[in-house]
């Protein structure tokens, strides 16, 4: 169990998915604590689109895009799964954008919660 095969076009099952949007709502939620972890001990963000949502609204602003993020990437893996299955032109290849662009989602949000402790253990070692 690991795909499904449609033809030439290959995309994963079920279970994989759920999987990688799990990891998904995981890494925002670790991305967005590390943050405010950071702020809280005297850390600035460098993000200029965090920092101008943190500006906006603080952290239940930035909660509430990167919940929406999570949700939008869930409704594209739904929607694209479903061209796929019922042979919908253009199905694979949005299956194939999908499916990446979550892999690289999760593991870029990875770096940057090990970059943001990186930097909560220098703000700690600064401040005691």
């Amino acid at each position: 169990m690991g795909t499904i095969r449609l033809g030439a076009a290959t995309m994963p099952d079920r279970s994989r998915l759920v999987a990688w949007l799990g990891l998904l709502a995981l890494a925002q939620t670790c991305d967005v604590l590390t943050t405010w972890a950071d702020m809280d001990r005297g850390g600035v963000e460098a993000n200029r689109l965090t920092a101008m949502l943190l500006g906006l609204g603080g952290l239940g602003l930035l909660w509430l895009v990167k919940s929406s993020l999570v949700a939008a990437m869930t409704l594209a893996v739904i929607l694209t799964r479903r061209q796929l299955l019922h042979g919908g032109s253009g199905g694979s290849l949005a299956q194939a954008a999908v499916w990446r662009g979550l892999q690289i989602s999760v593991l870029m949000l990875v770096a940057i919660s090990i970059h943001n402790v990186a930097v909560l253990s220098a703000l700690v070692d600064v401040w005691g």
